[in-house]
């Protein structure tokens, strides 16, 4: 029961819908119908997004407000403890945002990973009735066989994913723990291992998704700025 609700309400809708977007792109790429999809599927997650951002700059508020705790109460560490816990709570910070993305696109590399599992091309009867059926899927893109691994993709894929923990965490460096810092080390390179056994098609999947989080990034960040500036004049 679980399989066929797999397949008939998330592995083929989405299979359609990536060869859809693959015969309705004028050079009939398969890797920008990826890139598209992941947009696709990112702006239905913008709320999860605000919310996963709005997390970050109340980690960084808090961050500031620690610090200046930590000065305050340089000599009394239980203190510094206490009010500590006071303004964790005071900015209710909660996780589910950014886990609801990562599970739903967890849910579509699953299952991204099955169309392309024994070549997309043996996967077209697949296809809805009313879904033309291509004769052939060019896998090539940018050089690159979206079916096979690709290690550059992946090492670039876990620097990329490093380096925006590290800025991350450089912002809140004041309540950062030691589990947070394994992380900074320990997800990028499992990020790596994973995508390096896999298909490249993986890489651009997840590569997309980074660089529409750090766009989103940015237009909040400057969105909340201009908030601040109005409410200051």
């Amino acid at each position: 029961m679980f399989l066929d609700i797999w397949h008939s309400f998330l592995y083929q809708p989405l299979f359609n819908l990536l060869i859809i977007l693959y015969q309705h792109n004028d050079i009939y790429s398969l890797g920008l119908a990826v890139i598209y999809l992941t947009v696709i599927l990112r702006i239905f997650l913008l709320p999860f997004s605000f919310f996963a951002q709005r997390n970050k700059i109340r980690y960084e508020f808090l961050n500031q407000e620690v610090a200046v705790i930590n000065k305050d109460y340089q000599y009394d560490q239980e203190k510094a403890k206490e009010e500590i816990r006071r303004v964790m709570k005071k900015y209710k910070i909660r996780p589910w945002a950014k886990a609801i993305m990562l599970a739903v696109q967890g849910i579509v590399l699953v299952a991204l990973y099955q169309v392309f599992l024994g070549g997309i091309n043996n996967k077209l009867d697949d296809l809805y009735l009313n879904i033309i059926k291509p004769d052939f899927i060019n896998l090539s893109f940018l050089g690159i066989n979206l079916g096979e691994r690709n290690l550059y993709l992946a090492v670039l894929v876990g620097i990329i994913l490093f380096l925006e923990i590290f800025l991350t965490q450089r912002r809140i460096k004041n309540i950062l723990t030691k589990s947070d810092v394994a992380f900074s080390f320990l997800f990028p390179l499992s990020a790596f291992a994973i995508l390096a056994v896999l298909p490249s098609v993986k890489s651009i999947f997840i590569l997309t998704s980074i660089f529409f989080t750090i766009i989103v990034s940015i237009i909040l960040r400057l969105f909340i700025k201009a908030l601040k500036f109005k409410d200051a004049k």
